[in-house]
């Protein structure tokens, strides 16, 4: 099935999950320029239940801030826009999409506890990497399964024919869906980030997280979350042979691969602390 035939389908579905407002107008306000801290500030401000989750976020042990930041516009000051709007999105799709043990048959808490690795593995490969913001990688590595849940609550019958093949084949879930399925978790993935409005560069990670092939364009976004995303499935470690980058970001992605040791016990121990605040009571 092409992407707009599944897009068609899904725009006849009328509760797909959505993002809070204030993001949509956090989002909005960020693409001018001469965007205040005061109105930034304001905008996450009027919903104090989301204003309260964000300073909790940056003030638990995942973001390990040496100061406590006391409101909102003082963690602004310390992270700067990107990194808090990534918080509001990061908050906002756990508690949206977290149906808190709702979901029979479905591992919502296996799900996030992975896609958290995914996205803690990428942010550490970003930044040691310096090919693109860690907090982009994050935030492209937690949501690229959406589509799975999507796909369960909306596809149930493409869902169980794809667990039914991975498990016959002892095969991964996007080779089984391939095979079995009109449909898949990634072209649901970038329907509802395109639909949720996220920037760009993160819609085309969710797109490309199976499918990608690395090219002189690349900004090496897309090789992160993959290669966290590999790293998560095969048990922290991968060889990076199996993986072919474009030279600028073999140079520096796959030294990282090769030698591990230097950057995944920190890794490892920010994955536990993201679990124990975006999982804790689901």
């Amino acid at each position: 099935m092409e992407n707009r035939e599944v897009w068609a389908i899904l725009e006849k579905i009328k509760d797909l999950p959505t993002l809070p407002g204030v993001y949509l107008k956090l989002n909005r306000l960020l693409q001018d320029k001469q965007a205040s801290l005061e109105n930034v500030s304001r905008i996450i401000e009027v919903d104090p239940a989301l204003s309260a989750k964000i300073l909790r976020l940056v003030n638990s042990a995942f973001y390990g801030m040496r100061s406590k930041c006391s409101s909102i516009s003082h963690a602004i000051m310390v992270m700067g826009f990107n990194t808090v709007k990534n918080a509001v999105v990061s908050v906002s799709v756990l508690d949206t999409l977290s149906f808190k043990g709702q979901l029979q048959d479905f591992d919502i808490a296996g799900f996030w506890r992975h896609s958290i690795s995914v996205a803690v593995l990428g942010r550490q490969l970003a930044e040691k990497s310096r090919l693109v913001p860690g907090e982009d990688s994050f935030m492209a590595g937690l949501l690229h399964d959406i589509g799975k849940i999507i796909m369960f609550i909306y596809f149930r019958d493409e869902f169980t024919k794809t667990v039914q093949k991975m498990q016959e084949a002892k095969c991964s879930f996007a080779d089984a869906e391939g095979e079995v399925a009109a449909i898949d978790h990634v072209q649901i993935g970038a329907y509802m980030t395109r639909k949720w409005q996220l920037p760009e560069n993160i819609i085309g990670a969710v797109a490309g997280h199976h499918y990608h092939v690395s090219s002189s364009a690349s900004s090496g976004l897309v090789e992160c979350v993959m290669a966290g995303n590999a790293l998560s499935n095969a048990g922290y470690r991968l060889d990076p042979d199996d993986y072919v980058f474009e030279t600028h970001i073999e140079k520096a992605l796959t030294p990282l691969l090769v030698e591990t040791d230097s950057w995944l016990p920190q890794a490892l121990d920010e994955i536990e602390a993201a679990c124990a605040f975006f999982l804790e009571k689901k």
